[in-house]
C-alpha cells in the first residue's frame, strides 16, 4: 500500500508494499483478539517466545499495533524465532501502514513512532538478500517523520547522527545540535553525549563548555559503562582540558537542572 504523511508541513512520500504475516496455523481457535494478545504476552514474559509466535500472529493479522510490534521485535533479535530482519520489516511496516496518521497523544503513538524508527534503521543500512536497499535519504525521511511529529527521541537522535556525519548529505552541525537537544531535553543518554561534545568543543555552534560539561556528565550518569565506554570517553577527554571555572559552572548547571527536575 502506498501513502503520504505530512512531515512538519512537509510532503512526505512512502511506499510500503509488503503484504501481511504469514496465516496461523490451520486449526488454531482463540476467542477473540485480545485472548490472542495475552497468550502471546503470557509466553513473553514466562521466558518461553516461541509460543508466543503463535497467538501474536493471529492478533497480529486481527491489527493488533503491540502483537506486530513484538513480532518484529522478535524477528529482529532473533527471540524464539530465526532472526530474520525482513520479516522484521515487515511486520514494523504493517504498523506504520495502519497507523502513520495516528495522533501523537494517543495510546499507541509510541509504537507507531517506534515501528518508523525501525524502518529508518533498515533502509540506513540495507537488508542483505532482499529488496531493501541502503536508501540514506530514505531513512532520514521516517526518522524526520517520528522525530517532529511523534517527538520521538530515538528518532530525534538519530537524524541528529545523520546530520552531525553527513550520512545523507552535507554535514550540518547546528541542526544536529538542535535535534540532539530535543532528544537530550527527554533523557535521551547518547543525544545528550554527543550535544555536550558539540557544545564543549563549539563545532557547529557557539561554545558552552559549561553547558557541555553538563550535558555529558549527566549523559555519564545514566550510561551503561559495558556497552557505552564512548560516552564516558567523551566525559573523561573533556574532564581533562575543562578549566576548573568550567567544571564547577557545569556543576552548578547539573545542581540546577536536577532541582527544576523534581
Amino acid at each position: 500500500m502506498a501513502f503520504a504523511l505530512c512531515a512538519a508541513g512537509t510532503a512526505l512520500a512512502l511506499d510500503v508494499k509488503e503484504g501481511p504475516p504469514a496465516p496461523v496455523e490451520k486449526g488454531t481457535m482463540f476467542k477473540s483478539v485480545g485472548e490472542s494478545l495475552r497468550a502471546g504476552l503470557r509466553a513473553l514474559s514466562s521466558g518461553d517466545p516461541g509460543s508466543a509466535v503463535e497467538p501474536l500472529t493471529f492478533a497480529a493479522r486481527e491489527g493488533n499495533d503491540i502483537a506486530e510490534w513484538k513480532l518484529g521485535r522478535m524477528y529482529a533479535e532473533g527471540e524464539g524465532v530465526p532472526r530474520d530482519p525482513y520479516k522484521a520489516y515487515v511486520h514494523f511496516s504493517q504498523i506504520v501502514n495502519r497507523r502513520a496518521d495516528l495522533a501523537p497523544d494517543s495510546p499507541n503513538a509510541r509504537i507507531v513512532a517506534q515501528a518508523f524508527v525501525a524502518l529508518g534503521g533498515y533502509h540506513l543500512t540495507g537488508i542483505p538478500n532482499s529488496r531493501i536497499r541502503r536508501e540514506p535519504a530514505r531513512a532520514a525521511e521516517m526518522f524526520h517523520y517520528a522525530a517532529s511529529y511523534y517527538n520521538d527521541a530515538d528518532a530525534q537522535y538519530e537524524l541528529g547522527r545523520m546530520l552531525a556525519e553527513g550520512i545523507a548529505g552535507e554535514k550540518n552541525l547546528q541542526q544536529a545540535a538542535r535535534w540532539f537537544n530535543l532528544a537530550a531535553e527527554q533523557g535521551h543518554v547518547y543525544a545528550q553525549a554527543r550535544l555536550g561534545h558539540l557544545l564543549f568543543n563549539g563545532e557547529g555552534v557557539p561554545r558552552q563548555a559549561p553547558r557541555g560539561l553538563m550535558w555529558m556528565k549527566i549523559a555519564t550518569a545514566s550510561a551503561d559503562p559495558d556497552r557505552d565506554s564512548w560516552v564516558l570517553e567523551l566525559n573523561r577527554r573533556a574532564q581533562a582540558v575543562a578549566t576548573d571555572d568550567e567544571r564547577r559552572l557545569a556543576d552548578a548547571f547539573a545542581k540546577k537542572r536536577e532541582r527544576n527536575s523534581r
